[in-house]
């Protein structure tokens, strides 16, 4: 391997690592939130998975768009335009807070809506306790992931993966002890898991404030974020993250058609599905930390001008990604029961029809893990190349307008069953990695035509 090539391979691993280690603890938040619900009764989990799809419909549209400030402090970071990084955290915390308004207000009101929507009283009651606690995390916690991005753009990843550590740790001993009354504390139920994800946001924001101010390092970026002078990036922000956060909904959106689909089919192919969906949850959080680390490392490389080991970047990620869900995928293809019996009992004879769906499913995901891995971490490289817009349409393109026309065709049609759905995703997402190479080039070849006319 050539000196340079391994540099920018091991810089790039340098910052996936601990991104992927941090995508990994933040889900057992949700994981412990879920697992101590159920120890209480149908009605309250019920609640719960409401309010889960409820936040993360949302979430996904708002975290995705405060993404962009990521994007934009690697490039200042790597132009070394430190009073820009200042100005753009300023603008990235206003952002922030402009988002989690609505939000607050919205999740102190669903009751009625839920119940709209044919949810039962109790259980739009039971969401709405929940939401009632949680939403007094939602203004700091959105503070939060502004700061975090901001570490993320600097290429601070061990910092991130340490506070996240510390976050996700508050957050299921609050909950904890808050759903069963633990430790001293009154049981509160459904509510405690809540309070549990509000102080947990609260006091790390506290924490991540203070030490970023205190700190050498960060502190002439705090000191500047209340001069409110230009540049302003606010704008630019804006048109960087919103298309990342509606993708990230018409993907959403488009998983959970699946599932309505594959609900018409039967619990046991709905039950298997979800199993599936289990793991490819889990392991698309490291892809999209992987991109994330590509979109930093990249960057950090096109701030500094230094095209060449860019472009290397981007053929090095997508296929770092690709090799590591292949290595998966072999864990999928030979050892599928051990990963079923994680789920269920394999030897229950009530269960041999679930477990004939989730073996079918968990032998075929593996293609699309691996398509997937490079179709996202393609993502990666385009919004290091700060096109957001395109990813978007592929995403609507990819999902929508293929895999799920295709996916049906196969599964009610030609009557492949569920199997026909994740063939269709094999194929959307195929064609998005030909769209995205397609942009790329057209992209890199105008990079290279600025640079030599200036």
């Amino acid at each position: 391997m050539k000196p340079e090539l391994k540099n920018n391979l091991i810089s790039l691993l340098k910052l996936a690592i601990p991104l992927v280690l941090t995508g990994l603890v933040q889900s057992g938040s949700y994981f412990f939130e879920t697992l101590f619900l159920a120890h209480l009764n149908k009605d309250i989990l019920a609640a719960g998975a409401l309010v889960s799809w409820l936040f993360a419909t949302i979430a996904v549209i708002f975290f995705g768009a405060l993404g962009s400030i990521n994007i934009t402090i690697s490039h200042k970071y790597g132009a070394g335009k430190h009073p820009d990084i200042a100005a753009v955290l300023r603008d990235g915390l206003a952002m922030a807070i402009l988002f989690s308004i609505p939000i607050f207000i919205l999740s102190r009101n669903m009751a009625p809506i839920f119940i709209f929507f044919g949810q039962t009283k109790i259980v739009a009651t039971l969401a709405q306790s929940y939401l009632h606690a949680l939403s007094w995390g939602i203004i700091p916690g959105f503070c939060l992931i502004a700061l975090l991005e901001m570490l993320v753009g600097l290429g601070h990843v061990r910092t991130v993966m340490l506070f996240s550590m510390y976050s996700v740790s508050l957050t299921i001993f609050f909950s904890y002890a808050l759903i069963f009354g633990k430790f001293g504390f009154a049981p509160f139920g459904i509510a405690g898991a809540g309070w549990g994800i509000a102080i947990g946001n609260i006091a790390t924001f506290l924490i991540v404030l203070i030490y970023t101010l205190i700190s050498k390092k960060y502190k002439i970026y705090l000191q500047l974020i209340f001069k409110f002078k230009s540049p302003f990036y606010f704008f630019e922000l804006l048109r960087i993250g919103i298309p990342m956060g509606l993708m990230y909904s018409v993907e959403v959106g488009f998983f959970f058609t699946m599932t309505l689909i594959m609900g018409t089919l039967g619990t046991a192919v709905l039950a298997a599905n979800q199993i599936a969906m289990q793991y490819l949850g889990l392991l698309m959080s490291m892809v999209f930390s992987v991109a994330q680390a590509i979109t930093v490392r990249m960057g950090h490389l096109l701030g500094a001008k230094d095209i060449q080991s860019a472009k290397q970047t981007a053929i090095i990620g997508p296929a770092v990604s690709g090799v590591f869900m292949l290595l998966i995928g072999l864990i999928f293809w030979f050892f599928p029961s051990c990963l079923v019996s994680i789920d269920f009992n394999t030897r229950a004879s009530q269960n041999q029809e679930l477990l004939f769906y989730t073996m079918q499913f968990l032998l075929i995901s593996p293609l699309f893990q691996i398509v997937e891995a490079i179709r996202i971490s393609l993502f990666g490289v385009l919004r290091a190349l700060r096109d957001t817009h395109f990813t978007l349409l592929t995403s609507i393109i990819s999902f929508w307008f293929l895999a799920l026309p295709i996916g049906y065709a196969l599964t009610i049609w030609f009557n492949m069953g569920g199997s026909g759905f994740w063939y269709g995703m094999i194929l959307g997402a195929s064609a998005s990695i030909v769209m995205l190479i397609w942009r790329y080039n057209i992209k890199i070849r105008r990079l290279h035509s600025d640079a030599t006319k200036s």
